[in-house]
């Protein structure tokens, strides 16, 4: 299933609302409202009133896939749902639920919220549904200001806020009931990532990670014989690689993303080379050129399938390159940050969590690639902007660690994993088996588990490639550094890491002072076409004068040719324009 919206209560499925959800939805009227469904698969079950569907493609355990019958079981008892089954399931996942006409509707993510779903509470009224956008246009919400702030600055969203006012993300963990008019919450698994004794040291997690690693991909290989693995030459991929069986290598298909002269492509060939794996070059850069106008509609497609709460320019030159591509299955590196602390450097160790240093952290390395030129903002809005994208973040720390690194674990989990990464990761779900072994929850509690000071500057990862599969972890990686080397303790695998690291710092600092971030892949071009449109049909810039956000001067120099908007500031518009 591509898109589900389930209502509870009286209002009525109107064209607009149904416009939001992609796959020709079909209605069907229950005893308290209707269900919307649209992108049917061959594995839902939906039978007189009764359905279970997945809202993703994949439903899979690191031992093997889950049938749709099974996961109708996991999900009848709703609130009384059983934790540790779900919880075992590999994000991205989602399901809806429903025994029979006059029942419940379930709804559950996975463990880490990544797969998106999102709720709305009216007065005797409420609906669930894997669209923030259909929730608004149901609801008639007008745009959450505060969270506009925080994507202005960040790009993305925390905590559980949509730009939609009333209209919530489920949070990670939890299945929603629709019942009667309402919507209710239950955490089926804890958000913690306790384990049980002692933090384990860097070979005892190194040790069971690459166990649980070699389990994953060696049934999943025996499921789905023909996966393709997404290779680049970084950390995460040659996880995965080195996790395959030496005897699955042979033949198996890679594929890897790549513009002319990029880097991936280079390691990527050394890679399949040495394994015999069959690779393919996707070039970002070739094929016909993309007139203005349909670069324009490509990137406000794909933000409205992000919900307006990330890169649409990030995901429409993937949309546009994976239209050419086998959509089957998929293994994907996401998660492996969390075994080296995405945001260790710079801070200080054993330092306490405060707001000192989560407004340092904001300032230095969340703002630094996707804030919106100033200028193109309404001045009001932009002068208080900062100060509420500040208390927000600040918010989202509630209940983390005082422990000041792994505090930032946290954050990189379950905001910038959850928030950023699912909304692209949930797109790519509804169209193909993409998983993510290193989202396996106990995979995720040991990288947790291990002393910050004992992963920072890349030991836990080095040496669990190295586990995993030492010739491989003799061959350099994108960044130079070489995973065996950084698997020893040692004053030179951490001076090696640590210049690698301070050359990333150094240019996060360049892009804060000049106020430019680094676009993600075929950003910067997909931007420059989506201005060219507008500058040719100014007209259809206009709803952005209503929203009160963008300043109409910087707006009519920019229609004129006179500024030249980031691909940041470009993103931001084209939210706007998908959320109006």
């Amino acid at each position: 299933m591509r898109s589900f919206l389930a209502v509870s209560g009286e209002l009525a499925p109107t064209p607009t609302v149904l416009a939001r959800l992609t796959g020709d939805p079909v209605v069907t009227r229950t005893a308290t409202g209707w269900v919307a469904m649209g992108g049917a698969e061959s594995t839902d079950r939906v039978d007189a009133g009764a359905f279970t569907v997945r809202l993703g493609k994949a439903a899979r355990t690191r031992g093997g896939d889950v049938s749709t019958e099974a996961l109708g079981i996991l999900l009848r008892d709703g609130a009384k749902v059983d934790g540790g089954p779900l919880a075992a399931l590999v994000p991205p996942f989602a399901a809806a639920h429903r025994d029979g006409p006059a029942a419940p509707v379930v709804v559950a993510t996975d463990w880490l919220g990544f797969q998106q779903l999102f709720w709305w509470q009216g007065p005797g009224v409420a609906a669930v549904s894997t669209s923030a956008l259909a929730l608004a246009a149901l609801a008639g919400a007008e745009l959450d200001r505060p969270a506009l702030a925080v994507q202005s600055l960040v790009g993305w969203q925390v905590g559980l806020r949509t730009v939609f006012a009333g209209v919530h993300k489920v949070p990670a963990g939890n299945v929603a009931v629709l019942d009667e008019g309402r919507v209710t919450l239950h955490r089926y698994v804890a958000e913690s990532l306790a384990v049980d004794g002692p933090p384990p040291s860097v070979e005892e997690a190194a040790t069971e990670q690459a166990a649980l690693m070699t389990e994953f991909h060696r049934a999943y290989l025996r499921d789905h014989p023909r996966s393709v693995l997404q290779l680049t030459g970084g950390q995460d991929t040659r996880v995965l690689l080195s996790a395959i069986p030496a005897e699955l290598r042979a033949g198996l298909p890679a594929l890897t993303l790549d513009t002319h002269g990029g880097t991936d492509s280079r390691f990527a060939t050394r890679l399949a080379d040495l394994t015999g794996m069959k690779l393919q070059i996707h070039w970002m850069d070739e094929g016909p050129a993309v007139p203005p106008a349909a670069a324009f509609d490509l990137a406000l497609r794909a933000a409205r399938e992000l919900d307006c709460m990330a890169s649409p320019l990030a995901l429409a030159p993937l949309l546009r390159a994976e239209a050419q591509l086998d959509q089957g299955h998929r293994l994907s590196g996401l998660g492996g940050e969390t075994c080296r602390g995405f945001y260790y450097f710079g801070q200080p160790s054993g330092a306490t969590t405060g707001p000192r240093l989560i407004e340092k952290l904001a300032t230095w390395r969340l703002y630094a690639n996707e804030a919106v030129q100033t200028e193109a903002l309404a001045p009001e809005f932009a002068a208080s902007a900062r100060a509420t994208a500040l208390e927000l973040i600040t918010e989202s720390f509630e209940g983390y660690p005082d422990e000041w690194l792994a505090a930032t674990d946290h954050f990189y989990l379950y905001q910038r994993m959850q928030r950023w990464s699912g909304a692209h990761g949930s797109v790519a779900a509804a169209n193909r088996h993409f998983i993510n072994p290193m989202f396996d929850r106990r995979f995720i509690q040991l990288a947790h588990a291990v002393r910050p000071s004992e992963k920072r500057d890349g030991l836990l990862t080095g040496r669990l490639i190295t586990l995993l599969d030492p010739a491989l972890a003799a061959v350099p990686l994108d960044s130079g550094l070489v995973p065996n080397r950084l698997g020893r303790p040692g004053l030179a695998a951490r001076t090696a890491a640590y210049r690698v690291t301070a050359q990333k710092a150094a240019r996060k600092i360049r892009q804060k002072v000049r106020g430019q971030g680094r676009p993600q892949l075929g950003a910067a071009e997909m931007a420059s076409l989506v201005v060219a449109h507008l500058r040719a049909e100014p007209s259809v810039a206009a709803p952005l004068r209503d929203t009160g956000l963008v300043r109409d001067a910087w707006l009519d120099e920019m229609l004129a040719g006179r500024v030249t908007p980031e691909p940041a500031t470009v993103a931001f518009l084209l939210n706007l324009l998908a959320a109006a």
